[in-house]
């Protein structure tokens, strides 16, 4: 068995082609890892700089013609790739042109169809092609918006025993990092070879999916928006690239380092410097090797953190120029965010606070700059004795009138306090337009007419059929703290409009915290009073009612919001304006050390993950999973990225599937995916939807049929999917932050169970948990700041659904997950209901009840 490279490396072209100046120094530094006998251990590295089309042609053919079948081939390019009007992919070459029309010159090039021949027709059976470049466009004028931006790679370049690694998938820019010598993508290649730290099931050997995996995750540290891609059929995905050292004491303190980095959201914790810094010693390793390790795995990180600085910066400077921009001013400002590699989401959580506050700016000044226009005296002098006149008169009505009571005076007082008119209701403006009826209706009005009492009988009346509508319980409650007269006030937002279920599975916690403070101790003698907002989990919404909330003095918190990308888009706000917001459900990472007003009841979701993970493959012994997961989802992130390690860590592998839960739209696209995944030989099927398109996840999950075993994110936990999904979910395993069984007699519960005339979801339990949180500040401080102060104090703690709720200095809540399966059940309506598992130990058996 032989191992052969070629290695292409094209800096210089034509005029009509940019130069890369990083593509020979790409070449440069494969080759030293390649060549290395403790790493790569080839016997030959060809390298071809700058070459001719003609040369660069017969080098390919040549690296593949005559070989033996057990002999390992790679391919490597690093330069320009070139798309036709017709999807064809071509490889510039030194002499590689267009013509005056803006045409590429076929015949200056290679095309990946030649290369696809001579792989094919090569005895080989070990074949891998390495592309670090971006694919540009080569049409004529009118022809291009016909592009889809596609490149379909494994078509015109695939084949049986054969690996396709990409730097992209599609006509974007090719980055390179300010200041390094190879592109970004080369860059995380050989540094994955070369520390050993891409061998990431530890068994001394490097395969390419290992490779690939490493690459992808750096890179997208580095640079989101770009997406290498690995096209490979069965053994194309283990073969055996490089070796990896066993027994490295720099490698093992860099995984060490890599697993605080995953954990901490781009950081190390606390814990996680206590931890390297115990590691270090034991490993005999100095201070400058250990910093120079965690400055190689925290680069990219920092990286993507300069990218967003100098798109902010740059935004900055562009509105203080002008405001609004100008559509040339914004069709810039999308040229540098491709040039940076950022994402939309990237883009959207820079531009959302400042675009907000410079807008609310513009208006304040309009608002504040009186008209300029002539005074005429005399009017003045005629209302000035019309005054006094006046208030004599009503000073004598006054102390001669009966003494009658203004009653419920303060009942309407809040009505016009909002400007999004039916998004923000305390009571007067019924928001669950679907749940209603007259008497619910009736007591919205009597709130918007100042009649507290009739209000107060209309909602109690409601209750009597309805008691598990939380938004008529919070209302009551609001309008018995408005009676009383000395209340404390707080926001909740959630997607009413887009999703009523999830929507009052976190209102139910909200107002069974509030109901309880109300009707028992209150806060140091006031009543707690909610302000309800919908934002349907859209983030410009979200960014609207933060708005609002923080312009309402006397809000002192905020319970909110559902999905992350809402959270993502309004924590800004609440951080810029000092408001304390609690996210009660958000999966994303990116709302960890957001900000030190924002914090959230539901523990880090890598550990669920984790958990997870080790469930699936050392409990159920599925190897070959599938991954479906809703794209579109920043909740997602975690599970699109990260999860996949943990899967690997833990001994499984990834199938590839593409399987992508935003574009299931019908029964067709489902049976595909899963006729696809079986191909591919996978044994489960992990899904993870957006909390609004839940429908998508069981789409798959009945077209499965009960071939795959099916695992999920937390997001599938509500009644919804027990009632579409059905036997078709029976099996199911997933993670939660609570589930009722898992405290036994526990006083949320019951009272839950009282209260709403049935059990409730974790969301109830994590609202239910950041309102008991924001009630225990309260008591200590009821000013905005006071309770910031309060929450971030490293001491503070208090009772909740889940037991201790504590923070970390992340924001994050200090905790665990549990997992739960989907089994038959009397109790539901739906002949199915989520039971709790019981844990498992590191060895497999069960644990009993408090165990450690």
């Amino acid at each position: 068995m032989s191992k052969v490279a070629l290695l292409i490396g094209v800096s210089e072209y034509e005029p009509s082609l940019n130069p890369l100046p990083a593509a020979t120094k790409d070449v440069e530094a494969m080759q030293r890892v390649l060549l290395h006998p403790d790493i790569g251990g080839f016997d030959d590295v060809t390298l071809l700089i700058n070459p001719q089309q003609h040369v660069m042609q017969e080098a390919i053919e040549t690296l593949f013609d005559g070989r033996q079948k057990d002999d390992l081939l790679l391919l490597f390019f690093s330069g320009h790739g070139i798309k036709d009007e017709n999807g064809r992919l071509y490889f510039a070459a030194r002499n590689t042109r267009k013509n005056d029309k803006g045409v590429l010159v076929k015949a200056t090039t290679v095309p990946a169809n030649f290369v696809h021949e001579v792989m094919s027709n090569s005895r080989s059976r070990h074949e891998v092609v390495i592309l670090d470049c971006c694919f540009s466009g080569a049409f004529a004028e009118g022809l291009l918006a016909k592009d889809d931006g596609f490149v379909d790679v494994k078509n015109q370049l695939g084949g049986e025993g054969r690996a396709i690694l990409t730097s992209s998938t599609s006509t974007q820019y090719s980055f390179e990092q300010q200041g390094a010598d190879t592109s970004t993508y080369t860059r995380y290649i050989v540094e994955g070879l070369e520390t050993g730290a891409a061998d990431r099931d530890q068994d001394s050997l490097i395969s390419v999916d290992e490779l690939h995996e490493y690459a992808k995750k750096r890179v997208q540290e580095a640079t989101p928006a770009m997406k290498p891609e690995i096209y490979a059929i069965r053994e194309g995905f283990k073969i055996l690239l490089a070796k990896a050292p066993s027994d490295d004491l720099q490698l093992k303190y860099r995984r060490e380092v890599e697993f605080c980095v995953e954990g901490g959201n781009g950081e190390i914790s606390f814990t996680g410097r206590a931890t390297l810094d115990e590691l270090r010693k034991r490993l005999r390793l100095t201070v400058e090797e250990a910093t120079a390790i965690e400055a190689q795995v925290l680069e990219p990180i920092e990286v993507y953190k300069q990218k967003l600085q100098r798109y902010e910066q740059t935004l900055r400077n562009e509105i203080e120029r002008q405001f609004p921009l100008s559509d040339n001013t914004r069709a810039l400002l999308k040229r540098l965010q491709q040039v940076l590699g950022l994402r939309d989401e990237d883009i959207a959580l820079i531009e959302a606070p400042i675009l907000a506050f410079q807008t609310d700016r513009v208006i304040e000044k309009k608002v504040n700059t009186p008209p300029i226009r002539k005074i005429n005296f005399s009017p003045l002098i005629g209302l000035l004795v019309g005054v006094i006149i006046g208030g004599i008169l009503v000073y004598l009505y006054y102390i001669s009138r009966p003494n009658i009571p203004i009653v419920n005076s303060f009942c309407a007082k809040e009505k016009e306090k909002y400007s999004l008119k039916d998004s923000i209701s305390i009571g007067e403006e019924i928001l669950f337009k679907q749940d209603t009826n007259p008497d619910k209706e009736a007591g919205g009005t009597a709130i918007f007419n100042g009649d507290c009492p009739n209000a107060i009988d209309r909602f109690n009346s409601y209750r009597k059929t309805n008691r598990n509508d939380p938004e008529t319980l919070i209302y009551l409650n609001n309008i018995k703290a408005i009676e009383k007269g000395n209340y404390l006030k707080i926001g909740v937002s959630v997607p009413i409009g887009t999703n009523p279920n999830v929507a009052k599975e976190i209102l139910r916690g909200v107002a069974q915290a509030q109901d309880e403070v109300n009707k028992n101790s209150s806060i140091n003698g006031k009543h707690l009073q909610v302000a309800i907002a919908n934002d349907n989990n859209d983030p410009s919404t979200a960014s609207d009612i933060a708005n609002q909330f923080v312009k309402d003095t006397d809000i002192l918190a905020v319970v909110g919001h559902n999905a992350s990308s809402a959270s993502l888009s309004a924590a800004p706000k609440y951080q810029e304006r000092g408001l304390v917001m609690i996210a009660p459900t958000g999966f994303s990472e990116n709302l960890s050390n957001f900000g030190n007003y924002i914090f959230r009841t539901l523990t880090n979701i890598s550990l669920s993950g984790d958990k997870l993970a080790d469930y699936i493959v050392r409990k159920s012994g599925k190897t070959n999973i599938a991954i479906c997961v809703d794209s579109r989802s920043i909740d997602n992130e975690y599970f699109k990225n990260k999860f996949l390690i943990a899967i690997k860590n833990a001994g499984g592998n990834i199938n590839p599937t593409n399987c992508d839960l935003s574009t299931v739209d019908d029964d067709l696209k489902a049976n595909a995916v899963i006729s696809q995944a079986r191909n591919n030989g996978a044994d489960a099927l992990f899904l993870a939807p957006h909390i609004d398109r839940i429908d998508k996840a069981i789409k798959i999950a009945k077209a499965n049929q009960g071939q795959l075993a099916i695992f999920s994110s937390p997001a599938l936990y509500t009644y919804e999917t027990l009632e579409k999904g059905e036997a078709n979910i029976n099996g199911m395993v997933l993670s939660t932050s609570w589930h009722p069984q898992q405290f036994p007699g526990s006083p949320f519960a019951q009272n839950a169970q009282q209260l709403w005339g049935g059990s409730v979801s974790w969301r109830t339990a994590m609202a239910y948990d950041a309102t008991r949180t924001i009630i225990a500040g309260l008591q200590q401080s009821n000013t905005r700041d006071g309770l910031q102060r309060v929450l971030r104090n490293p001491n503070f703690s208090t009772d909740g659904a889940t037991g201790k709720i504590q923070f970390e200095p992340s924001g994050d809540r200090k905790g665990d997950f549990v997992l739960i399966k989907v089994q038959p059940s009397t109790k539901n309506q739906t002949g199915y209901d989520f039971v709790l598992l019981p844990p498992v130990s590191s060895d497999g058996s069960k644990l009993r009840n408090g165990s450690n």
